[in-house]
C-alpha cells in the first residue's frame, strides 16, 4: 500500500478484522495453504520410507529364521507351523510395500499436482493468490480507510480546539484573581477564551460530519470486505476438502485391516498353527528316528576272505586306505610241483592311510568315541592273523610276486583264474592299481552359518568365512575344503554357498 493509506495502518486499536490493515491474517492464510501442502508431502514421503524399511526387515527376519528353522532340529507340523510365521511375514512385508507404493506413487503425486495447480509462483516471488488477496481487501478497504483518516484529522483538530479553550478559560481566571489587573489585558484575555470557544465548537461540527460521512461509507465498506473474505473462504474451503479426501484415501492405502489379503494371512496363519498334531509328529519321530525305523538285525554270516565292507562316512573320505591282495596263487616253473595257495590275503597300506585298517567290517553307521576304540582293537587283531595266514601259507619271496605279474598267459590259463588274479598288471604295468581318484576341484565357497567341528577330521569356521571346496559332495552331504590357514577336513555341504 501507498501514500496515505499506509499511514492510516499506524496505530491500529483492536485485532478486529474491521480494523485497516488487519485483512493481512486472511491473506497470509494463502501462504500457510501451499506451505501445508509441502508439509503434507514431506509426512507422506517419511511415511512411505518407514513402510519399506519395515518391509525390508519383515522380508530379512523371514529368510533368516526360515533358514535356521529349516536346518534346525525342529519337525512335523510344528515345524510347518513355525515356518508359517516366516510366510506371513513375507506376505505382510509384500503389504507394505504396496503401501508405500501407494502413498508415493498416488498420494504423494496426487498432493504435488494439486498444489502445483492452485498456487502459482510469480517471477518476482510470492504466489499469485497471495497478490489477488492483497489486492482484493486493498480495494475493498481504500475507501473506508481514507475517511477513516479524514475523522482521525478532525478529532485530532477538535481535540486540539479543546485543550487551547480550556488554557484560555484558565488565563482569564487567574488574570482575574490578581490585584493590579490591567483592563486592557483582561478584555484580551477574554476575547481569546471567546475565539477558542468558537473555534471548539467549529472543529467538533467538521468532526461530527467527519464521522456521519464514515458511518454512510461502513455499510459498503463491510459488504465490499465480505465479498472478498468469502472468496478466499471458497479457496480455503477447496484446500480443506482436498486434504479430507486425500487423508482418507491415505488411511485405506495404510490400513491393512481392511484388506481381505491381509486377513486371509492370518486366516491361514491360525489355520497352519491350528493343525499343528503333537500324535502326529510324534508318530513321524518314532518312524524316522526312533523305534518304528526299520532294522537290518545281525545275522550270523560264514567268515569269507573276500567279504567286502561298506565305506562308513570317515572311510569314505579316504580313498587309497589300503590295497588288499586275494587269492593269490603260486605261478611259473614250480606250478606242477607245488600246489597253488589260495584263499590268502596281503594288505599294502598306502602313504597316508594308517596300517592295521581292516577292509572286512560289516556295515557300520557312525558310533561314538568308545566303540571305535574297541573296533580298531579288533581290526588290529584280525589283520595280525591274517597277516600270520598269509605268511603261513605264502612261500613266495617279492621276485616271485614280481615273476608272477609278469608272467605271459598260457593257454592253460582260463579267463576266470587271469580275472581272478590281483596281481595282473594294469595298462601302466602296476599290480597294486588304487581306486580311481575323483577330478581335483577348487571352488571358492563362503559359509553361511557358524559350524564347530565334531571330529578332529571336520573344520571349524565362522558365518561370513571364505575357504576353498577340494573335493566333490559325498552322498551323506559331505564336502572337503581347505581354510585359509591351510587346514584341510570335512564339512557341511549345506552350510557353504558357492561364491560369484
Amino acid at each position: 500500500m501507498s501514500g496515505s493509506y499506509d499511514d492510516s495502518m499506524i496505530d491500529v486499536s483492536s485485532d478486529s478484522f474491521w480494523e485497516v490493515g488487519n485483512y493481512k491474517r486472511t491473506v497470509k492464510r494463502v501462504d500457510d495453504g501451499s506451505r501445508l501442502s509441502t508439509d503434507l508431502m514431506s509426512c507422506l514421503h517419511e511415511r512411505a520410507r518407514i513402510e519399506k524399511a519395515y518391509a525390508q526387515q519383515l522380508t530379512e527376519w523371514a529368510k533368516r529364521w526360515r533358514q535356521l528353522v529349516e536346518k534346525g532340529p525342529q519337525y512335523g507340523t510344528l515345524e510347518r507351523a513355525w515356518s508359517a510365521l516366516c510366510t506371513e511375514a513375507e506376505k505382510v512385508s509384500e503389504l507394505h510395500m504396496e503401501v508405500k507404493a501407494a502413498l508415493m506413487g498416488e498420494d504423494y503425486e496426487k498432493l504435488k499436482n494439486w498444489q502445483r495447480d492452485s498456487y502459482h509462483k510469480q517471477m518476482i516471488g510470492g504466489f499469485k493468490e497471495t497478490k489477488e488477496a492483497d489486492d482484493g481487501f486493498r480495494k475493498a478497504q481504500k475507501p473506508w480507510a481514507k475517511k477513516l483518516k479524514e475523522v482521525d484529522a478532525m478529532k485530532k483538530t477538535y481535540h486540539a480546539a479543546c485543550k487551547e479553550e480550556k488554557l484560555a478559560a484558565s488565563r482569564e481566571t487567574n488574570s482575574k484573581l490578581e490585584s493590579n489587573n490591567n483592563p486592557e489585558a483582561q478584555k484580551k484575555l477574554q476575547d481569546k477564551v471567546e475565539k477558542c470557544q468558537q473555534e471548539v465548537q467549529k472543529t467538533k461540527e467538521r468532526y461530527e460530519k467527519s464521522l456521519e460521512e464514515l458511518d454512510k461509507l461502513t455499510p459498503q465498506y463491510m459488504e465490499n470486505m465480505e465479498q472478498v473474505f468469502e472468496q478466499w473462504q471458497q479457496f480455503e474451503d477447496k484446500r480443506i476438502c482436498f486434504f479430507r479426501e486425500l487423508l482418507l484415501e491415505v488411511k485405506q492405502h495404510t490400513d491393512l485391516s481392511s484388506n481381505h489379503r491381509f486377513q486371509t494371512i492370518y486366516h491361514t496363519l491360525e489355520d497352519t498353527i491350528s493343525a499343528t498334531d503333537a500324535e502326529e509328529d510324534l508318530k513321524w519321530f518314532r518312524s524316522n528316528h526312533g523305534p518304528g525305523m526299520p532294522m537290518n538285525w545281525p545275522q550270523f554270516e560264514d567268515w569269507s576272505i573276500d567279504l567286502n565292507r561298506t565305506l562308513s562316512r570317515r572311510d569314505k573320505k579316504k580313498p587309497s586306505d589300503g590295497v588288499t591282495l586275494t587269492g593269490i596263487s603260486q605261478t611259473g616253473s614250480d606250478q606242477s610241483g607245488q600246489p597253488a595257495k589260495t584263499s590268502s590275503s596281503l594288505t599294502a597300506p598306502s602313504k597316508t592311510a594308517p596300517v592295521g585298517l581292516n577292509p572286512f567290517d560289516e556295515e557300520d553307521e557312525e558310533v561314538d568315541v568308545e566303540e571305535e576304540e574297541e573296533e580298531e582293537k579288533e581290526e588290529e587283531e584280525e589283520v595280525a592273523v591274517q597277516q600270520q595266514t598269509s605268511v603261513n601259507h605264502i612261500s613266495v619271496d617279492k621276485e616271485e610276486i614280481k615273476t608272477a605279474g609278469s608272467v605271459e598267459k598260457t593257454p592253460d590259463w582260463s579267463d576266470e583264474e587271469t580275472a581272478a588274479n590281483p596281481f595282473s598288471t594294469n595298462g601302466d604295468g602296476n599290480p597294486f592299481e588304487d581306486e580311481p581318484t575323483s577330478p581335483v576341484v577348487s571352488v571358492p565357497v563362503r559359509a553361511l552359518y557358524d559350524y564347530e567341528g565334531q571330529e578332529q577330521d571336520e573344520l571349524s569356521f565362522k558365518a561370513g568365512e571364505e575357504l576353498t571346496k577340494i573335493g566333490g559332495e559325498d552322498d551323506q552331504g559331505w564336502c572337503k575344503g581347505q581354510l585359509k590357514g591351510g587346514q584341510v577336513g570335512l564339512y557341511p555341504a549345506n552350510y557353504v554357498e558357492d561364491i560369484q
